[in-house]
């Protein structure tokens, strides 16, 4: 008389592999795959909550505003400047190495914004990657900011493909280890992007002239910077120069977002 393994060895080996099988499935669906480092950066808030009053007021200046005595514009009760980086069509800004030493040695915050002629996503993550090898090695305490206020783009069929623009170039930055913004008008931002969506992702500074002082009550709070004046003298300046204040205290803000990167695995 066979044994029973004997007499049933085609059904038990046949009942292990169903086990084995479904051992293998259950496992892959209940395993989380491990994030890139990438996707970790991702992940880390970069939209801050703004204070609903001025913390600090600034500048912001490029080559137009010749050469800066920054010493004298803190002495003038400034206490931040963003210089721009450059432009698309333009390259790097001639003046924004000299502005970044200087601001720099005067004990000035900083940060810097880049002026786009994209038209698409990819075109922005390429200016991103230009921004990028810009500013490597250098350090921030206020946002890189993508300047996104071409005329070309101001159209409601775009909406879709400006969100994408802003996307692109903002995680781009990020996984470059700096804390991305945003800078258009207001016109811009209540026409020509997803701003419920978009506003809750990324910081927004945002140009506005309707009033030439700082103290206009009636201006949307829910910004993180305002420009209101482009029309601004400031002592150590040749030149008129935009205005800004800012409701975040920025210098703590990426001081966190640093050290979370620093907290970062090299592989994961």
């Amino acid at each position: 008389m066979k044994s029973f393994f004997a007499k049933y060895k085609r059904i038990i080996a046949l009942a292990t592999a169903v086990l084995v099988l479904i051992l293998i499935c259950t496992t892959a669906g209940v395993s989380t795959p491990r994030k890139s480092v990438d996707e970790i950066i991702d992940d880390i808030d970069t939209c801050s909550t703004p204070k609903g009053k001025i913390l600090a007021h600034g500048i912001d200046v490029s080559r137009y505003q010749g050469t800066i005595d920054f010493k004298k514009v803190k002495s003038d009760g400034y206490s931040f400047v963003i210089i721009r980086v450059g432009t698309s069509k333009g390259g790097k800004d001639i003046k924004f190495e000299e502005n970044y030493k200087k601001a720099r040695a005067a004990g000035l915050d900083i940060g810097c914004y880049y002026y786009t002629y994209a038209t698409t996503a990819r075109q922005a993550k390429e200016e991103a990657f230009d921004v990028r090898e810009y500013i490597s090695g250098k350090t921030f305490t206020y946002p890189v900011f993508f300047d996104i206020e071409y005329e070309a783009l101001e159209s409601y069929d775009r909406i879709d493909e400006n969100d994408a623009m802003i996307n692109a170039f903002c995680k781009y930055i990020k996984r470059g280890g700096f804390y991305p913004g945003v800078y258009t008008s207001s016109s811009f931002y209540n026409n020509y992007i997803d701003k419920s969506t978009l506003g809750s992702r990324w910081d927004f500074w945002v140009a506005s002239y309707r009033d030439n002082t700082h103290s206009y009550e009636g201006y949307n709070k829910s910004f993180s910077m305002w420009q209101y004046s482009s029309n601004g003298v400031v002592k150590g300046i040749n030149a008129r120069v935009d205005l800004d204040v800012s409701y975040v205290d920025y210098p703590n803000l990426i001081s966190e977002f640093n050290s979370e990167l620093e907290n970062i695995p090299t592989k994961s």
